[in-house]
């Protein structure tokens, strides 16, 4: 499963019937709230949103997001053995935990930003709901750029000679119901077309997500994890980003009126 992809072609889906509209695309840190037989490493995530208003209301709008997180992923090479006993090719092997959130849910953002600011400083809370896609996979690649495995199949080539073997086997995946707090900013440079910087917090729970252990909060993170133990969030994502709006032409088109023409006799 390709998380670009499935992003474009979300995004591309919602803009066809969508008109205007707001788009947010941030990178940011994953904090894993709790021990877990799998996902529970801290790593990187992707995130990116897109909000239109309700009936033109100037604090609410409707959002979709997505959430890209890497939560481990380890690469190391590893030797086939052969029937006749020798070392085969090497061969690049990765081990990855990765996890795909999708959510629906309503934002609350003030339009004329805070105190009416003009809109430059927009802060906001959102509540989704949805579901997230885990899984663990281990991919297998020839990494040498000879075609080391041309040698013995050369059906497994490719015109220049590059290996075409790749093998992805996953060994354990799982949907969970998934729900979430957002609570960031918007802050709008004028200049900029209206777009400007995002950055905020989400807290992502689900049911299912059942902890080893007691997690043992850090110096560091002793405020931020005891709200989240409160709300029993099992994912806290810290991001930042851009934010800009999706400008759509008027394709109405305006039917000529045909006016009489007045001949002098």
């Amino acid at each position: 499963m390709n998380f670009y992809i499935i992003i474009c072609l979300l995004i591309g889906n919602i803009l066809a019937f969508s008109s205007g509209g707001y788009m947010e695309l941030d990178l940011g840190k994953n904090i894993t709230n709790g021990e877990y037989e799998k996902y529970n490493d801290d790593g990187f995530a992707i995130r990116v949103a897109y909000s239109n208003n309700i009936d033109s209301s100037d604090f609410f709008r409707w959002q979709v997001s997505g959430q890209y997180i890497s939560f481990y992923s380890n690469t190391y090479y590893d030797e086939f053995a052969m029937a006749s006993g020798a070392s085969g090719p090497s061969i690049k092997v990765t081990n990855a935990e990765d996890g795909y959130i999708f959510q629906g849910g309503i934002k609350f953002i003030p339009e004329l930003g805070l105190f009416q600011n003009k809109g430059i400083f927009k802060p906001y809370a959102t509540a989704g709901l949805g579901f997230g896609y885990f899984l663990e996979y281990t991919k297998y690649e020839d990494p040498d750029v000879n075609g080391s495995w041309c040698a013995i199949w050369d059906w497994w080539c490719d015109d220049d000679g590059g290996s075409l073997f790749r093998l992805d086997d996953i060994e354990q995946d799982e949907f969970n119901f998934m729900y979430s707090i957002e609570l960031g900013a918007n802050f709008i440079i004028p200049k900029w077309g209206d777009g400007g910087f995002d950055f905020g917090i989400r807290y992502t729970m689900s049911p299912k997500m059942k902890p080893i252990y007691a997690y043992e909060v850090n110096a560091n993170a002793e405020e931020l994890s005891r709200f989240a133990n409160k709300i029993n969030a099992d994912y806290i994502t810290i991001y930042f980003g851009g934010t800009w709006p999706i400008r759509t032409e008027d394709r109405r088109k305006t039917k000529s009126i045909n006016k009489p023409i007045d001949f002098d006799i």
